[in-house]
């Protein structure tokens, strides 16, 4: 009797999207880090270095640099492999566009290849790259996390996606978040960080962790854990990769150094000698505490190792090439692609593969979120258009009247009610606004309401004025 096949599954952001709605989309991330600047969340973050409306000009103030990429300003740019390959692929990957028209249109890790431009056009700056580029992560960290809602998804994953899940043999996922841990019950392979996990440097349970702790050397803010967990942020694939296997290869040579040690002693004192002090640190207390985790293991082994057959689920073919090259090393037989709509005309593999229709997969998983339509009519007077103007000018993101009438109406009342009820108490506890500034400050937090559940905030205003007399 032959052995049963493996099957496998790697799962992208398309599963958070299917399940959490559109309050996991690009656009509603970056729009959640802006309204959440405004309202002088990340002050605490950057200990007064950085004011929301920095943060804000610094986004805006990006988007002539991606349509100078697009028009091919940087095409012959003086800079490394990477840089240069990055923008040579986003440019083929946004190859039908003309021009970005919002901030919120750019992908989230290629924020990381604008502002590494920016300070390659600024080389008077270059020293502020690295705890730019941190502070970049914390806020795409903390806005994707939507104050712990994130870890909430898999309460809408019925008793048939459960068991679809559960029937892989092993789980991949690109997410941070933990819900299919939660629904499944299993070991869950996190290839890019996972947000139950600090970083190295923070986390006490590991030898760098435990180091910096015992050195006074942890940085995180107890109020912001997501921002420092163990995730891989970068422009470049190749970069994670690269990250990756560091920690792989820092694991092997200390877990050597210790064998070594164990075996023979002074062999392993006449290589210590010729070893840095930090370094030798680090060996050190690995040889005292042999029970703390080296670093992260980011599981591209596991991936590359895999035989079988492969199901790819809400993920993107134009991103993440390094996963593509680590399939290609496998053993796997087949790769099943799950494509929403019309499907890619080819994936960057030579293995044999397939193309499956994702809705269908969520239909017959009774996996699709309710959809409504409450058919509320609004006037189409002067007076009426007014009020829309008011509130796509509170949102600072204006979509049209019928946007936001269609928006309103996807909202039943068991829902807008409760979310109502939360608008009018929180400007109820507020103090008496003193300047525009101030009131517009009420108004953002408002619409954060709004963008924590997916629901663009001017469609949330006329939802607010609709139930007003409910409520008051």
């Amino acid at each position: 009797m032959e052995p049963k096949q493996k099957k496998s599954v790697l799962l992208g952001n398309g599963v958070n999207i299917q399940f959490g709605g559109k309050a996991y989309s690009n656009r509603f991330i970056l729009s959640r880090i802006i309204f959440n600047a405004q309202c002088d969340k990340y002050d605490s973050l950057f200990e007064g270095t950085l004011s929301g409306s920095e943060i804000e000009q610094i986004f805006r103030g990006l988007l002539p640099t991606v349509n100078a990429v697009l028009d091919g300003k940087y095409d012959k740019v003086n800079a490394d492999d990477v840089v240069k390959r990055a923008v040579m692929e986003f440019k083929a990957q946004n190859a039908e566009r003309s021009k970005f028209e919002h901030y919120y249109e750019i992908p989230l890790e290629d924020w990381f290849l604008l502002l590494r431009l920016f300070f390659m056009d600024n080389p008077d700056l270059s020293d502020m790259w690295k705890a730019s580029k941190q502070g970049f992560e914390w806020m795409i960290l903390d806005a994707i996390y939507n104050a712990g809602k994130i870890q909430e998804i898999y309460q809408k994953m019925k008793k048939p996606v459960k068991h679809f899940f559960k029937s892989f043999d092993s789980i991949f996922t690109l997410n941070y978040d933990n819900n299919i841990e939660k629904l499944t019950n299993k070991t869950i392979y996190h290839l890019h960080g996972d947000y139950s996990v600090l970083a190295d440097s923070e986390n006490p349970e590991t030898v760098q962790g435990f180091l910096n702790k015992q050195n006074g050397k942890i940085v995180m803010n107890p109020d912001y854990l997501q921002c420092y967990c163990n995730a891989l942020l970068n422009f470049s694939g190749q970069n994670k990769y690269k990250e990756a296997q560091d920690k792989v290869k820092g694991i092997e040579a200390l877990q050597r150094l210790k064998q070594l040690h164990d075996s023979d002693v002074e062999k392993f004192e006449i290589m210590r000698a010729g070893v840095e002090s930090e370094k030798a640190q680090i060996i050190d207390t690995y040889i005292k505490h042999p029970e703390l985790k080296i670093a992260t293991d980011y599981h591209f082994g596991e991936l590359e190792k895999l035989s079988g057959e492969l199901h790819i689920i809400g993920l993107s073919p134009q991103n993440d090439s390094h996963i593509f090259a680590c399939i290609e090393k496998s053993s796997l037989d087949k790769v099943v692609f799950y494509s929403y709509g019309e499907p890619p005309k080819k994936l960057p593999l030579t293995k044999p593969y397939e193309f499956a229709d994702i809705k269908q997969l969520w239909k017959s998983l009774d996996a699709n979120q309710p959809q409504y339509n409450c058919g509320r009519k609004y006037p189409d007077s002067d007076e009426a258009k007014k009020f829309f103007e008011l509130f796509n000018a509170l949102s600072l993101d204006p979509i049209t009247k019928e946007e936001i009438e269609k928006e309103a109406n996807s909202i039943p009342e068991y829902m807008a009610l409760p979310l109502c009820k939360e608008a009018m108490n929180l400007i109820k506890v507020q103090t008496t606004p003193k300047s525009e500034e101030e009131l517009m400050k009420q108004f953002r937090m408002v619409s954060r309401i709004a963008l924590r559940e997916g629901i663009y905030p001017s469609a949330f205003y006329l939802i607010l004025i609709d139930n007003f007399s409910k409520l008051s």
